[in-house]
């Protein structure tokens, strides 16, 4: 039986792959996984989903999905603007007279910090809610329930907090629902979200 020797060509081949790598035969290691932030956004083409995406956003701590809740001046020409409860409005003067994305921002991103990464954000709306259609517009209001299991000093830096929102939402030039003014109110004696975001803007 006649058995074909390796060509020149063969040898070649076999050369040019042994210089392309360090040991053709080694196994190759195992690459870390990308990590992905957590992610449940619903394209919101209904002014009800935008509260699903800003709940969604605060579990996730996903920053990014939560300032897609707000309006953005250059889609729909609304600048952001965000009333506090009245107790909170005296008890942090100033820090509401520039309120702005930037500083929605500075107070999220404190609060996500502020969590252990073995610990939860638990937020949810109570009850129905109401919705009123405007001609340009649409008005949410909502009872609210959030806790943060933040590890900052307790007293100043609130835990529990309890509210009405009553959120005013339009349509931007993307065609998606969003968030241009926020008015929050405490219920009760409890802290509301307004005192939430004044301590965390520190």
């Amino acid at each position: 039986m006649q058995v074909n020797k390796p060509s020149t060509v063969h040898f070649v081949l076999i050369f040019i792959f042994s210089i392309g790598c360090d040991n053709p035969f080694a196994s190759r290691e195992v690459e870390a996984p990308e990590t992905q932030q957590a992610t449940n956004w619903i394209p919101p083409t209904k002014a009800s989903d935008v509260l699903d995406n800003l709940l969604n956003a605060i579990k996730d701590q996903n920053l990014t999905n939560y300032m897609n809740s707000l309006t953005n001046t250059a889609l729909n020409g609304r600048k952001y603007k965000f009333r506090p409860d009245k107790k909170a409005l005296i008890r942090f003067p100033g820090v509401w007279d520039n309120w702005d994305l930037d500083t929605e921002t500075t107070y999220i991103i404190n609060v996500f910090q502020a969590v252990p990464d073995d610990s939860n954000l638990s937020m949810i709306f109570l009850g129905e809610g109401i919705e009123t259609p405007l001609p340009d517009s649409t008005v949410i209001i909502r009872d609210y329930e959030l806790y943060v299991p933040h590890i900052r000093t307790t007293g100043q830096f609130p835990r529990l907090i309890k509210g009405r929102a009553e959120f005013h939402l339009a349509i931007n030039a993307e065609g998606f629902w969003a968030i241009f003014t926020w008015i929050d109110d405490s219920i009760e004696d409890n802290s509301s979200w307004s005192e939430l975001k004044a301590s965390f803007t520190q």
